[in-house]
């Protein structure tokens, strides 16, 4: 044997064993969406997009239900939004009007769904809150209110006191006055 001989034959023998400790790449699913596709009845991005251009006004309800469980479990954020937005042209396109709850549930907005719910139920709350308080405030302005005004009263009252028992007291100066001036005359 010469040199060249051993030489390609070394380079066989590894070369087998170089691929025995390779993986086998199987080429039934090419990418993770045909392999989402591949379940049978599931529809592809490709196959709504599709479904949704070739939309018309005899095949309007039919399409939009078939995409519709698409929609809700398996699109996410901005295919929905922008699946929605075409969704809804071509209905004004074709006369027809999308129904106001399609694809409402979606998975692709169930966060954003409960982040609105939240807010809207922290704004709530801030408004009860500040309509009792508000109410309160106004009850307690009614209480000095009516304070102010019984002491007003009190005052007014005691006001008229003082002025009866001023005007008795000159009253009584008054018919003092003549009997000790008589009695200074006859002296």
């Amino acid at each position: 044997m010469n040199f060249s001989t051993v030489a390609v034959s070394i380079i066989v023998i590894f070369a087998g064993n170089v691929q025995s400790f390779v993986p086998s790449i199987s080429h039934a699913f090419g990418t993770s969406l045909q392999m989402a596709s591949a379940g049978g009845d599931k529809m592809s991005f490709a196959d709504v997009r599709s479904s949704v251009d070739k939309i018309t006004a005899e095949n309007f309800d039919a399409t939009i239900s078939s995409i519709e469980p698409f929609l809700v479990n398996d699109a996410g954020v901005t295919f929905y939004k922008k699946t929605m937005r075409r969704v809804a042209s071509n209905a004004k396109r074709v006369g027809k009007e999308l129904p106001s709850t399609y694809a409402l549930e979606a998975k692709a907005t169930s966060k954003r769904r409960e982040k609105q719910d939240t807010f809207i139920k922290n704004k709530e709350e801030e408004r009860i809150v500040a309509e009792e308080a508000k109410a309160a405030a106004a009850a307690e302005e009614a209480a000095a209110a009516e304070e102010a005004a019984a002491a007003e009263a009190a005052a007014a009252e005691e006001a008229k006191v003082a002025a009866a028992a001023e005007e008795a007291a000159a009253a009584e100066a008054v018919d003092e006055t003549p009997a000790e001036e008589a009695a200074e005359g006859t002296e």
